[in-house]
C-alpha cells in the first residue's frame, strides 16, 4: 500500500463515527465492514485490477472525496465489475467521487436508501454507470455520466430519485428504470445517448422537468414509456430528437405541460401487446416534422388545450393519414407532386403495411403559439409610425 492508512476511533463511542482518512494512492481492493464508519478521501486515489475495488457491506457508511481508477475486467451488463460495489449497505453516502477506467462506476444490491451524490464517472462502453437492484429509495444526484451502456439503470428499486444529472454520450440509455414504482426523474439533461432513454414496466412515476436532446439515431427517443401504469411526463423539454416521446403499451400515462421541439416526431402513441391511454395537455408544438402520431386506432387519446405552430382543431379525436398528407399538412408546397407516380407507389405501399399507415392526433382545443419576437415587430413598426409622423410634421 502506497499511503498512509489511518483509522481513527474516538474513546467515547456514540459521539462520533469512526474515520477512515486515506492519502495518496492505495491499491485495492479495499473492504469496509465497520457499520457508520466515515472515509474521507481528501483527493487520495484508490486503484484496482481485480474484481470490485471498493467494497462496502454495512450499514451507515460514508465515502467523500475519493477517486477510484480501475476494477477488474468483468463487463457483463448485470454483474460487473465496479469500482463501488455496495451490498446490505443501507443509508450509505457517497459524495464527490469520480471514477475512471471499470466497467461500472457504481454497483448498489440489496442496498436501501443510498444516496449517490456528484459522482463524476466516464465508462467503457459495455455496462452501466450506476447499477442498481432490488435497493428502494436510491438517490443519485449531480452526477456527471457518460461513455457507459446506460447511466443509470435500475430494476426493482422504487422511491428511485434520479435528479440533477448530466448523463450524455452513452451507447444506449442516459436513464433506464425498469420495474419500479413511485421513482422521480426529475431537472436531469440527457443528451447525445445512443438510443435515448425509458421508463419501463412499472407505475405512478414521474419524468418532470428534464431537458432531453439530440437522440438522433434512426430509432432515437427523447423518452420511452412503456408498459407503465399512471406515470406523469410533466414540464420537460423535448428538442431535437428522431422522436421526442413514445408511449407503448401504457395505460393512464399524463403528458402534461411539456415542450417538443423540432424533433421528427413529436409524441407517438404505439402498440405492441397492450393498449395506450394518455391524457395529452398544455404542451407547445414547435417545429417538429410531426406532432401526434398513433399506430393504434384503439388508443384511448385525451388530447385538449395544446399549442402548436402549425396545426388548427379538428372535431375528430383521430386523422387517418399517410406519411406524404403528414407532410404536406407541414409543406404545402409539395402539392405539386401528389399525384406524382412515386407518391401514388408509396401511397399504395402503405395501404398494404398497416404499421406504415400512421393517424394523426388531432386537438379540437388547439392553440396557436404565440410569436416569437412578435413584441419586437411592434415596436418596431411603432417607430416607424412615429418616425413618419415626425418627418410629415417637420415637411
Amino acid at each position: 500500500m502506497r499511503a498512509l492508512l489511518s483509522l481513527l476511533v474516538l474513546v467515547l463511542p456514540g459521539l462520533a463515527a469512526p474515520t477512515l482518512r486515506l492519502s495518496g494512492e492505495v491499491e485495492g481492493p479495499l473492504i469496509l465492514t465497520t457499520p457508520g464508519l466515515v472515509v474521507e478521501g481528501a483527493g487520495a486515489v484508490v486503484r484496482g485490477k481485480g474484481g470490485h475495488t471498493l467494497v462496502l457491506s454495512a450499514p451507515g457508511l460514508r465515502l467523500r472525496g475519493l477517486k477510484v481508477v480501475g476494477a477488474g475486467p468483468g463487463d457483463d451488463f448485470f454483474e460487473p465489475d465496479a469500482a463501488l460495489y455496495l451490498k446490505g449497505c443501507r443509508g450509505c453516502l457517497l459524495e464527490g467521487v469520480e471514477v475512471e477506467g471499470a466497467p461500472t462506476a457504481v454497483r448498489v444490491e440489496d442496498s436501501p436508501d443510498v444516496a449517490v451524490r456528484g459522482l463524476k464517472a466516464r465508462g467503457l462502453g459495455f455496462s452501466p454507470g450506476v447499477l442498481a437492484y432490488r435497493s428502494a429509495n436510491l438517490r443519485v444526484e449531480a452526477g456527471h455520466l457518460r461513455g457507459y451502456m446506460d447511466g443509470v439503470y435500475a430494476e426493482y428499486s422504487p422511491g428511485l430519485v434520479v435528479q440533477g444529472n448530466l448523463l450524455e454520450g452513452n451507447g444506449r440509455y442516459g436513464f433506464h428504470v425498469m420495474f419500479s414504482w413511485g421513482v422521480r426523474v426529475e431537472g436531469n439533461l440527457a443528451r447525445g445517448n445512443g438510443v435515448g432513454n425509458a421508463v419501463m414496466h412499472g407505475a405512478e412515476n414521474l419524468v418532470r422537468g428534464n431537458r432531453l436532446e439530440g437522440h438522433k439515431s434512426p430509432v432515437g427517443y427523447g423518452l420511452l414509456v412503456q408498459d407503465e401504469r399512471g406515470t406523469r411526463v410533466e414540464e420537460n423539454r423535448f428538442l431535437q430528437n428522431t422522436i421526442g416521446l413514445v408511449l407503448m403499451d401504457a395505460q393512464g400515462v399524463g403528458v402534461l405541460g411539456n415542450a417538443f421541439q423540432e424533433n421528427g416526431t413529436a409524441l407517438r402513441l404505439t402498440r405492441e401487446r397492450g393498449a395506450n391511454s394518455a391524457r395529452v395537455a398544455n404542451n407547445r408544438f414547435q417545429g417538429n416534422l410531426y406532432d401526434l402520431l398513433v399506430d393504434d386506432p384503439q388508443a384511448k387519446a385525451q388530447v385538449a388545450g395544446n399549442r402548436y405552430d402549425r396545426a388548427s382543431g379538428l372535431p375528430v379525436p383521430h386523422l387517418p393519414t399517410g406519411s406524404f398528407a403528414l407532410l404536406l399538412a407541414r409543406q404545402p408546397e409539395l402539392s405539386l407532386f401528389a399525384l406524382s407516380p412515386g407518391v401514388v407507389l408509396w401511397e399504395a405501399a402503405e395501404a398494404q403495411v398497416p404499421g406504415l399507415r400512421l393517424l394523426a392526433l388531432a386537438d379540437p382545443k388547439a392553440r396557436p403559439l404565440p410569436r416569437e419576437g412578435g413584441w419586437v415587430m411592434g415596436w418596431v413598426l411603432l417607430g416607424l409610425l412615429g418616425g413618419g409622423l415626425w418627418w410629415r410634421w417637420r415637411a
